[in-house]
């Protein structure tokens, strides 16, 4: 005998549809926070009225409970949870073949993810590799050590064109592409909400790192992205900017400090754990692979 289908859950394009598909999936997200804390403050940014075209869609099984949750929010590859039921999250893969067979990629927890591409690639979805094996990373208290002297600030509007210029070259150094637009990202860090763009400042007033708190989980907060300029690496500006910050957050009421990052950069990873990060899981960041010729 078959097994019986997921109910499906597919909220109105609304303030008001997402706002309720929020309050059922936060708490399902929550259960496993660490593994969900990228997904977790991408739903809190769709909640609070960021990523009007987002695409949620979610698997309710004969009790009423959720089972499983997948989320887009284009131009960014989809994202999948740590926890769903196979036969659920196949559910919710159809329905992205059928409403968004060109997505760009997949990312999240490494087995799950890695399970959903099998899935996809199986019922014709586009070819995907795995081009960013990914470590996830919690803080819960900052490690206190000599850093670098100057002065964490927050970003102000006269700090824009260097915001976009650092953003745009992060992602040109973190992905090998441009992938968001630069000018959003900024005007989110600037709206007063949960997302804060920092800088950190030297003696002499100049700006030399960049990192950011983009998003918020039930507990804790994440950060990123984190970027210094190729001719100023090496003196210890990002790890005193990301304890900085990650120790403001704490003092604020955080209880954790999560963040991703690219396992193949030993550099970074050592500088995280310098400061108090631990791995705490391992992600994954699957691409559709480009056409030949």
């Amino acid at each position: 005998m078959s097994q019986r289908p997921y109910r499906l859950i597919v909220p109105e394009a609304t303030p008001a549809g997402r706002e309720a598909f929020g309050r059922i999936a936060l708490p399902y997200l929550a259960k496993r926070e660490t593994a969900n804390n990228l997904q977790l403050s991408v739903l809190d940014h769709v909640m609070t009225g960021r990523y009007a075209h987002a695409l949620l869609v979610a698997a309710e099984d004969a009790n009423g409970d959720l089972a499983a949750l997948l989320m887009r929010t284009p131009p960014f590859p989809l994202l999948v949870a740590e926890g769903c039921a196979p036969a659920a999250r196949a559910q919710l893969l159809a329905w992205f073949l059928e409403h968004d067979p060109d997505l760009p990629g997949m990312v999240g927890p490494l087995e799950a993810t890695r399970a959903a591409v099998a899935w996809w690639q199986k019922h014709g979805g586009r070819p995907m590799r795995l081009t960013m094996h990914e470590g996830v990373y919690r803080l819960r208290q900052v490690r206190r050590r000599a850093r670098a002297p100057g002065r964490m600030r927050i970003a102000e509007p006269a700090d824009r064109a260097l915001a976009l210029t650092w953003l745009r070259a992060f992602e040109e150094d973190a992905f090998g592409e441009a992938r968001g637009d630069p000018e959003e990202a900024w005007a989110s860090y600037q709206a007063g909400g949960v997302r804060r763009l920092c800088l950190w400042e030297g003696p002499d007033g100049e700006v030399v790192s960049l990192a950011a708190r983009s998003g918020r989980t039930p507990t804790g907060v994440r950060i990123g992205p984190v970027y210094t300029p190729p001719a100023l690496r090496g003196r210890g500006y990002a790890e005193t900017l990301i304890a900085a910050l990650s120790q403001r957050e704490l003092d604020e009421g955080a209880r954790h400090c999560f963040l991703y990052t690219d396992l193949a950069n030993r550099t970074s990873n050592a500088l995280y754990e310098r400061v108090g990060y631990e791995r705490v899981g391992e992600a994954g960041e699957f691409r559709v692979v480009p056409a030949a010729g």
